[in-house]
């Protein structure tokens, strides 16, 4: 998963990625989570591997944004899963958030104009597709109303149109507000970013241990992007990785690696709890703890999977 730290300048973009990743520019965040640690305590792997967020420190809001180029703005951050955005810092701005509101539907407002004049003229010939066009359509009057497109209620396959063009306000987003002894989040910050619906974190990136701002950024892009956690347990292995909730074990399976989505044939599938209590794979298989389910299962949070291909 990439996540674009974005923001002004002087705002502490830097600064979060190097607390939460060691990293200058960009780095992994590893998120913590218990259940692995349990599981690892069962198997005793050589190696054990936390559920990994990419997160990139972005200019394109801050110096290096043009309003006169747009289209720059969009390639850079069209690339982006999420965005985890910084207001407040050293300059105190506690309500940038909203500027980046208003120039994500600004470069929407084109990419969606353009995309629609040219399937108009697919859909007359008979090559375009007239749901596709409507979605776009519905899409522009929100974003021409003011409103972002994660609070339009789209279904989910209007959602895949939309993400497929690389749309911004689409994308998950949360606001950190990185408070100073000096700069304290304002209320009238607090009541916009809750008017918009986007999730946010409180926190003082110098002052609070990189464990506990681990913990809680994590878990708010988790949220944000509505990811849950599937687990691989192994001796050699134990594994953590990120699913979107309602993602299938073929999915799931293509997550781990390509050809087990494409050779698969059966998963065996437990919760992480009856996992640890059987004290492994064994263990649980002589319980009849253990499924095999099909490629149409819906992986729940905290399932352990091994899949089975040919």
């Amino acid at each position: 998963m990439k996540v674009f730290v974005i923001g002004p300048s002087f705002i502490g973009k830097s600064t979060l990625v190097e607390r939460l990743t060691g990293g200058r520019g960009v780095g992994t965040l590893r998120v913590e989570d218990e259940r692995l640690r349990k599981l690892a305590e069962v198997f005793r792997p050589r190696k054990v591997t936390p559920m990994q967020i990419t997160l990139i420190d972005s200019d394109a809001l801050g110096k290096a944004y043009n309003e006169n180029k747009p289209t720059r703005v969009f390639q850079e951050l069209a690339e982006a899963d999420a965005f985890l955005e910084v207001s407040g810092g050293l300059v105190g701005d506690f309500l940038s958030f909203t500027d980046t509101t208003l120039r994500f539907l600004s470069i929407e407002s084109d990419v969606l104009s353009r995309r629609i004049e040219r399937l108009k003229k697919e859909v007359a010939v008979g090559r375009g597709s007239e749901r596709e066009l409507r979605t776009l359509e519905r899409a522009l009057e929100a974003v021409e109303e003011g409103t972002p497109l994660y609070a339009v209620g789209f279904k989910e396959e209007e959602l895949k149109v939309l993400r497929g063009l690389g749309l911004l306000s689409v994308k998950p987003r949360v606001i950190l507000f990185n408070e100073t002894p000096e700069n304290r989040t304002p209320p009238d910050a607090l009541s916009e970013v809750e008017a918009q619906g986007l999730p946010y974190v409180v926190a003082n990136l110098k002052g609070e241990a990189p464990e506990e701002l681990n913990r809680r950024v994590s878990e708010a892009i988790l949220k944000a992007t509505d990811t849950i956690t599937f687990f691989t347990p192994g001796e050699k292995e134990t594994k953590a990785w990120p699913l979107r909730r309602g993602g299938t074990v073929i999915e799931a399976a293509a997550t781990i690696h390509n050809d087990l989505a494409k050779r698969f044939v059966r998963a065996e599938v437990i919760e992480w709890d009856k996992l640890v209590a059987a004290g492994g794979w064994k263990g649980a298989k002589e319980r009849n703890w253990v499924r095999l389910e099909g490629r149409d299962y819906v992986v729940k949070d905290g399932d352990c999977v091994f899949i089975r291909a040919s």
